[in-house]
């Protein structure tokens, strides 16, 4: 089938799903050239062969794009978590180890869309508020699931999103550099408040805060 296209042409209809992708993959060229805030929904249009409306129809505005580019990145970070997250048996070292080198190993390869992970209208996005909640309480399973637990896993993914992204700009380590710091760093952190919350009693109800 066709449907028409700007300047009087045609083009093929896609599945709705081909052509999302298509407009996503042509937003992610125009942001990585470009400071995001000034990219226009007619200039993403442009760069996907389709109209403004099209565009618009799928995404709504400007941070709906940049949300759906934010979230087919962080897609396969996900994915490494899940997979992180189904080994039981794995070590708290063994856990952080894969966890940073999916962060370093997923921004090393596309490093102009990584930047855009952290831009305050994609990361405001109400899709990327919650695809963080899940990936914050993911985390947060492994050491308990409980409120402190919860506020450990979203200071450890907001240390990884600024190391990772100092990395990215800087650039003057190797990526295995990289992991051995970061690492290092939450490893010695985390064992210490780990240890310190398994060995503490549990307080009664009315006993003060230690």
């Amino acid at each position: 089938m066709t449907e028409p296209a700007r300047g009087g042409r045609t083009r093929t209809r896609l599945d709705p799903e081909i052509r999302r992708e298509q407009i996503v993959d042509a937003a992610e060229r125009v942001f990585t050239l470009r400071d995001p805030s000034e990219v226009t929904l007619e200039e993403i249009a442009e760069q996907a062969g389709v109209s403004r409306a099209l565009v618009h129809n799928y995404f709504g505005d400007r941070s709906g794009v940049l949300a759906a580019v934010h979230l087919r990145c962080t897609l396969q970070l996900d994915e490494a978590l899940r997979s992180i997250s189904s080994d039981p048996d794995g070590t708290l070292d063994e856990h952080l180890v894969a966890l940073v080198d999916a962060y370093l190993r997923i921004a090393a390869a596309k490093p102009a869309a990584w930047k855009l992970v952290g831009t305050p209208e994609a990361t405001l996005h109400p899709l990327v508020v919650e695809a963080r909640r899940r990936r914050c309480e993911r985390l947060a399973d492994w050491w308990g699931g409980d409120a402190a637990a919860r506020l450990l896993a979203r200071s450890v993914l907001g240390c990884l999103d600024a190391a990772v992204a100092a990395w990215l700009e800087q650039r003057d380590l190797s990526r295995g550099q990289a992991l051995e710091v970061i690492h290092g760093l939450l490893l010695r952190g985390l064992a210490g408040i780990l240890t310190q919350r398994s060995a503490r009693p549990a307080r009664a109800v009315g006993d003060p805060p230690r």
